[in-house]
């Protein structure tokens, strides 16, 4: 009970679509598209093991194929939401495809069903698609194994990272061999190297201070 391929179009313009297995919907879509008619309309087409669902609506195009074994309530539920969806969300609507396929497959128990949207089926026609495909037929692959990935661009550079020697025991190291070599120097040079020892002992603490800011 699987939706397999969706899509959007306008004015025969396909804008998104989404598959979660391997197929040839997209030659079915083109197909479809030539062949129905440009006044609003709700239809399904049966073909073998696939059904084909359309809502088409002030020449929006809204589009699904699902197996045999899936309702044609969830298929136009699903369509539904998707022409509620469209208008708000067209920047990254092959996402919003792609979450809706797999709550309406996998998630069904969160759906809500709106006032009327299941008496509307008695509504909707049920064709052969052989009045719009011919003798053109559905291939799918992996139809039992589906995924609901889609590939993102992310636009935003990675943030640079500064790394600082702040935690690092480095320049702790380095004051302190300082402060060793001048009072070996005190030793060698008598007052004015014991002068300045003095003078780095009291500036040590402030220098400390600095390095850690």
């Amino acid at each position: 009970m699987s939706i397999l391929f969706s899509a959007v179009a306008y004015k025969k313009k396909v804008f998104n679509k989404y598959a979660s297995c391997d197929g040839n919907f997209e030659e079915i879509l083109d197909e479809v598209l030539v062949k129905i008619s440009e006044r609003n309309n709700k239809m399904t087409y049966y073909h073998g093991r696939y059904l084909f669902h359309f809502i088409l609506e002030d020449e929006y195009f809204y589009f699904c194929i699902t197996d045999k074994l899936c309702q044609r309530s969830r298929a136009f539920l699903f369509l539904n939401e998707i022409k509620r969806s469209f208008p708000f969300r067209q920047a990254d609507f092959t996402c919003i495809l792609a979450e809706q396929m797999y709550r309406y497959n996998e998630d069904y128990n969160t759906v809500t069903i709106r006032k009327g949207e299941i008496d509307e089926l008695n509504t909707i026609g049920v064709d052969s698609s052989e009045s719009i495909l011919g003798e053109k037929i559905l291939f799918v692959s992996n139809d039992n194994n589906l995924r609901y990935t889609t590939i993102s661009n992310i636009e935003k550079e990675p943030e640079q990272i500064a790394i600082s020697f702040k935690d690092s025991n480095l320049k702790i190291i380095i004051l302190t061999i300082f402060i060793i070599a001048a009072i070996s120097l005190m030793f060698v040079f008598n007052p004015p190297s014991f002068a300045f020892v003095i003078v780095v002992l009291i500036l040590y603490p402030i220098i400390r201070k600095n390095l850690y800011k």
